[in-house]
């Protein structure tokens, strides 16, 4: 019997994209195995969004070239299909394959849904592909521009066996999730009326994409829609989300977050920045970190700029030197740390629903994470007193 063994890459997309994968394998008897030496067949299923998601692809293909049991290496995902990434051919492998079109490795490439998620407690499932908006540093549009929604029957269906299968929490992922065809907050509406014992986190979303709608969801079925908004601000400077070609202003951002936290008092409230843009001057950086300050984060995603060839930002002048761009990722580290344990400050001694997320893991419906005895916890979803000890 043939052993395969996956690596997976990048954003929830990927990981999500892989368990098609590896269903479609299994489905041929192949066995997954957790280790690149015990297997025949290697699937790389790689990021592009910066460069060092390009590394780390270039080096584990070296790496596994390397392998006395030789495998059969295939390379897919956003990597294969950046027209300006030059991809290093392995040593010698016995067969090298480059798949650009990834769905020829799903089961049912129309379908695109699972039943389980390897070695997870909770399962992502993908409910859109695609994006258009072409903010200037990124290159996700140029190498996932088809944009695609999920059937909504397809999404009831794929949650009713993932949760009958186990899985408390649904993360719903796309790559760019409030372009779903039918409406996002339409589509939840639908779900939170499944009569089981479930709850859904939205993985991402565009300030400009949370309605009214979506927010009412939130606040009328808190067991059923988690008290957590991932929203991207990547800058606190208007000029510098003007050259970002981001569609709002800071002042759309603290109103609209205002709303929401109004509306939502327990809300985690999480996003990413991007530190070092083209252009990017102490001004704009200290504009970044007032914002920041001044305003209900629970948590920061610090990335610091990468140039992506072929992308508008890659072409602007007067870029930030390294060495500055560490200090100022430096900087906002600081201040993430520092919304973190106010967070946290705020939650302890208050009652959270989790799900289990590991051995001695759960999470909050507002995302944070305890450590505990969970050996006596049911699976399904319980309740818990936030410690000092939490973290999030």
């Amino acid at each position: 019997m043939k052993k395969f063994y996956i690596h997976t890459f990048g954003c929830k997309v990927n990981q999500y994209e892989s368990q098609l994968i590896s269903e479609k394998y299994k489905k041929n008897k192949f066995v997954r195995v957790q280790t690149p030496e015990e297997a025949d067949i290697i699937i790389f299923n790689s990021c592009t969004v910066t460069a060092q998601a390009d590394k780390e692809c270039q080096y584990f293909l070296r790496k596994v070239s390397k392998l006395p049991n030789n495998p059969e290496i295939i390379l897919t995902g956003c990597i294969v299909k950046n027209k300006n990434v030059d991809i290093k051919q392995p040593f010698k492998p016995k067969k090298f394959t480059i798949i650009k079109n990834k769905t020829t490795l799903f089961s049912e490439p129309e379908k695109q849904t699972i039943t389980n998620f390897d070695k997870r407690s909770r399962a992502f499932l993908k409910i859109q592909d695609g994006c258009d908006s072409f903010c200037s540093y990124c290159i996700v549009p140029y190498v996932r521009n088809v944009l695609w929604s999920k059937p909504e029957n397809e999404i009831i269906s794929e949650i009713t066996n993932l949760v009958t299968n186990g899985y408390r929490e649904i993360v719903l992922t796309g790559i760019h999730i409030g372009k779903f065809s039918d409406g996002l907050s339409n589509l939840l509406n639908k779900i939170v009326q499944i009569p089981i014992d479930f709850r859904i986190r939205i993985s991402s979303i565009e300030l400009n994409e949370i309605d009214n709608k979506l927010i009412g969801l939130m606040q009328n079925n808190p067991d059923k829609l988690c008290q957590h908004l991932h929203i991207p601000l990547q800058s606190g400077s208007d000029e510098i989300l003007k050259r970002m070609n981001r569609k709002y202003l800071t002042k759309d951002f603290e109103e609209k977050i205002e709303y929401i936290t109004n509306i939502l008092p327990n809300l985690a409230l999480t996003t990413d920045i991007i530190t070092g843009f083209p252009g990017e001057n102490q001004t704009h950086h200290k504009e970044t970190y007032n914002f920041i300050q001044k305003n209900p984060f629970a948590r920061l995603h610090i990335f610091r700029y990468s140039d992506r060839k072929g992308t508008t930002s890659s072409s602007f002048a007067n870029k930030v030197p390294q060495d500055l761009i560490k200090s100022r990722a430096k900087d906002l580290s600081k201040i993430d740390l520092e919304k973190r344990k106010k967070f946290i400050t705020k939650n302890i001694g208050k009652k959270r629903k989790i799900v289990k997320i590991g051995p001695h893991k759960v999470l909050t419906d507002n995302y944070i994470s305890i450590t505990t005895d969970t050996s006596k916890l049911s699976k399904k979803i319980s309740e818990i007193t936030v410690p000092e000890n939490a973290e999030i």
